[in-house]
């Protein structure tokens, strides 16, 4: 599985986030083809890090591999909701792609017992 992950950046000072905007990107986002889930985190607290890059929001976007998330990106849905994630957030994000991998708590290595 594929991720596409979007960490946003507080809106300028004296500005609210742009709700309207938002619910915009996100019904274009969702048309993407072959989306399979998707998250999204609202940040509490910075807890370590560079002061310089404190996020306010993280949306991530589950695709089954990277050819499906290539292809969302290039599809026209995909090129509306970069066009308009540009324009809505005035560039104040930042974007990468990870191959995503999960562990279930029985999965999670146990020490033996005596």
């Amino acid at each position: 599985m594929h991720k596409l992950t979007i960490f946003f950046y507080p809106p300028p000072p004296n500005e609210a986030f742009d709700q309207e905007g938002w619910q915009n990107f996100m019904g274009l986002a969702e048309k993407m083809p072959g989306l399979r889930r998707e998250t999204v985190s609202e940040v509490e607290d910075l807890l370590f890090g560079s002061q310089g890059h404190r996020y306010s929001m993280i949306h991530e976007f589950y695709f089954d591999s990277r050819v499906a998330l290539d292809s969302a990106l290039q599809s026209e849905e995909g090129q509306k909701a970069g066009a308009f994630l540009h324009e809505f957030t005035r560039k104040r994000f930042t974007m990468m792609i990870a191959e995503h991998k999960e562990a279930f708590q029985d999965e999670f290595v146990q020490e033996e017992k005596e």
